[in-house]
């Protein structure tokens, strides 16, 4: 087994863990933070300062806020491989692409010629179709439902059931919110709702 630390300390980093374990693939030897207050262990494993770290070792993001990027940013500077993480319930097309450092959890689907960024989270059930393209540190939200042929921007969110239409672009750090139908590409930093979804704000960078 794979000896594997993962970034954060909070409700998603045990999430990653159960995933982890589950997978049969990796032995979690703990969790990592880059500030002050977190606890000394979690879940019955030590939580390193990242001055601590173990050199060398796996690590993959248990965090879901765009804080994600600059702390694996921070990991990788310092040399450590990431690795994706999958639940054995989903479901990857042998001709889909994941790169490194994803989070996939139970119940997603990702179908033939999609490829997926380094660095994603997939959220439970989240269907991802054929011939998607999600750039690296795309959150995808349990539930949501993405047709063939779209572009995800970097760094983007995808909320709780949200639907989106096929051959769309959805720009780098944008935002979906929960339950929209997405039926117009969307444009970077902005922020989507309803049904169909319309701009609520502009200016925002991903969650």
């Amino acid at each position: 087994m794979t000896p594997l630390v993962i970034l954060g300390a909070g409700s998603m980093a045990v999430e990653v863990l159960d995933i982890a374990e589950t997978s049969g693939q990796f032995e979690v030897l703990g969790f990592v933070v880059n500030r002050p207050g977190a606890p000394a262990e979690l879940e019955g494993r030590p939580v390193y300062r990242l001055a601590d770290l173990p050199p060398g070792v796996a690590c993959v993001a248990g965090i879901v806020s765009n804080q994600r990027r600059a702390f694996i940013e921070e990991v990788a500077a310092l040399g450590h491989p990431f690795v994706s993480v999958i639940h054995p319930s989903a479901q990857i097309s042998r001709r889909a692409t994941i790169f490194p450092g994803c989070v996939i959890h139970p119940g997603v689907i990702v179908a033939s010629n999609s490829t997926i960024g380094a660095h994603c989270l997939l959220n439970r059930g989240a269907l991802i179709g054929h011939d998607n393209r999600l750039e690296p540190f795309t959150t995808v939200g349990p539930g949501a439902n993405l047709a063939g042929a779209l572009t995800v921007g970097p760094g983007a969110y995808l909320g709780v059931g949200c639907v989106i239409r096929d051959h769309l672009i959805i720009g780098a750090g944008a935002v979906v919110a929960a339950g929209a139908v997405v039926v117009k590409s969307v444009e970077a930093n902005s922020l989507v709702g309803g049904v169909p979804a319309q701009v609520l704000k502009m200016g925002v960078d991903g969650l």
